[in-house]
């Protein structure tokens, strides 16, 4: 979800002088009630922001969460919340390195919780230093275990490949959850459900995450592939529909319906709106992808990043070396096994993504693009 920001994480805020004025602007959103009654808390108003763009996955939300943000350290620029949540808003906007350094500072600072080794955590796993993220997800969780850090850790077994502890972990997760957080509860059963269908089993808590938030859209986006998956084209039209603009969910409906357009919603998601183009135009999807591989040197990236290359038969990349080290985290994502699988001419890693149920749009299932 990358938008242009007018601010960056740093030590001292730069603060638009605008900030507080815009603090209580209306704004539609299924939590406008509670900004209501929040109106003129500038940290409470961040929050909210926060969970309406997890809940409805519009990064606008985002924006406007940074701005309460900036407004929060106008009035104290020394707010360590503040500071936590803003970097955490960076972090959505693929500031990586940034929030790393800031994350660092709060760490280093008395008095450290484990939202601070959390936030260092994430920005290390998405510039794809998997082992570093462990560490400190191993402290945040050494100083609360729950639901927020069996989330993490049970993520990153997933990203080493290892997907029996990636769902104890998320069942774990969901065995600490409750009704009455109801946000991160349906983001946990969603995780957990996808996991089981990768896995070929059933997903109850897909519908699960839906009854306790109807229209939840990270949970309508997996139910709706899962549909796709086993035919129910009409259910699948309309749990995407449902998802909003979003590269994932416009891609899996151009599936079948050709109105369908992933171009119109590619500044939502640069890395997946490169990865649907590279077949079509892979010298454009490589300049985004090293755009991308900027700022995030994750094993996802870098196999993208060698996929379009291989495509555009670019001979400045040894695409096989790319993929290799890409595939030696362990990595289990079918769309990154089946790039593998292209570049390597290697037909037991694409028999892996094939494996994984709804893990592959039915086109990708169908087709191996010729170099």
């Amino acid at each position: 979800m990358i938008v242009a920001l007018l601010l960056a994480c740093a030590e001292t805020p730069v603060v638009s002088p605008s900030s507080c004025r815009m603090l209580d602007a209306p704004a539609a959103g299924p939590l406008a009630a509670d900004r209501l009654a929040a109106a003129g808390d500038a940290l409470a108003l961040a929050r909210l922001f926060i969970r309406e763009a997890r809940q409805t996955t519009d990064p606008g939300f985002y924006t406007l969460a940074a701005g309460a943000l900036d407004c929060a350290l106008e009035r104290d620029a020394a707010d360590r919340d503040a500071r936590r949540l803003r970097a955490h808003v960076e972090l959505q906007f693929h500031n990586f390195a940034a929030v790393e350094v800031e994350a660092t500072r709060l760490v280093a600072m008395p008095g450290a919780t484990w939202l601070d080794h959390a936030l260092l955590g994430d920005a290390q796993m998405e510039q794809g230093r998997l082992e570093q993220a462990g560490v400190a997800y191993q402290a945040a969780a050494d100083l609360r275990p729950g639901l927020e850090v069996y989330d993490r850790v049970g993520w990153l077994r997933w990203l080493w490949g290892d997907l029996e502890g990636s769902v104890e972990m998320a069942r774990l997760a969901v065995a600490t959850g409750t009704p009455a957080d109801p946000e991160p509860y349906a983001w946990v059963l969603t995780r957990l459900g996808w996991l089981h269908a990768l896995a070929c089993e059933p997903a109850p808590e897909l519908d699960a995450a839906l009854v306790l938030l109807p229209g939840y859209a990270p949970a309508a986006f997996a139910r709706g592939r899962v549909r796709l998956h086993t035919g129910d084209g009409v259910g699948a039209a309309a749990d995407l529909r449902a998802v909003g603009a979003t590269v994932e969910a416009a891609w899996a409906l151009s599936e079948f319906d050709p109105t369908a357009s992933v171009a119109a919603v590619r500044e939502q998601d640069t890395r997946g709106y490169a990865m649907w183009l590279a077949p079509a135009d892979p010298v454009a999807a490589r300049a985004l992808l090293d755009a991308e591989w900027a700022v995030r040197q994750d094993a996802t990236t870098r196999m993208a990043r060698a996929w379009a290359a291989w495509l555009g038969q670019d001979t400045s990349v040894d695409t096989a070396a790319e993929a290799r080290t890409a595939l030696a985290t362990g990595i289990l994502e079918p769309r990154v096994l089946r790039m593998g699988s292209q570049i390597l001419a290697d037909p037991a890693l694409m028999q892996r993504a094939l494996s994984m149920g709804p893990g592959l749009l039915p086109s990708e299932r169908a087709a191996t693009p010729a170099r």
